[in-house]
């Protein structure tokens, strides 16, 4: 090949890598945190119950409904839902077994704001596992 044609095609190459490096490139920091709060919004509007529902919940927990239990449980269930939309907006999937993961390693960073017993930690577990199936839907 000569010269000129090696030139035009080390020159079309790099074009076509440049070209295809813009269309694959990931989202900038805006996008990306724009995306994850959609989805932390979404999610959490899925899987929000009635005042009484979490209140319920909040007393088999916790064994009363104090504003300070409300109050955390729903920042618990919050850092659920963040932790699920950033690994969802990463790219990447989850199933019900990365989700039971999340909400484990959650309570777990909690376990100390939490005063209650390994058998309170059981149970929020339990509960937020419940949200599960409506998780998913959001997800799709």
């Amino acid at each position: 090949m000569a010269k000129s044609g090696k030139f035009l095609a080390t020159l079309f190459g790099i074009a076509a890598g440049a070209i295809g490096g813009l269309l694959l490139a990931p989202k900038s920091g805006k996008e990306t945190r724009e995306d994850l709060k959609k989805l932390v919004m979404k999610l959490t509007k899925e899987v929000e119950g009635t005042v009484k529902s979490t209140k319920e919940k909040v007393e088999e927990v916790f064994g009363e409904a104090s504003d300070q239990a409300m109050e955390k449980y729903k920042e618990i269930k919050s850092m659920v839902m963040n932790k699920v939309a950033e690994v969802k907006t990463a790219g990447k999937e989850i199933d019900k077994e990365k989700y039971v993961a999340i909400v484990e390693k959650v309570v777990d960073e909690y376990k100390s704001d939490l005063n209650t017993t390994k058998n309170g930690a059981i149970k929020l577990i339990s509960q937020l596992k419940k949200d599960w199936e409506k998780i998913k839907k959001a997800l799709v």
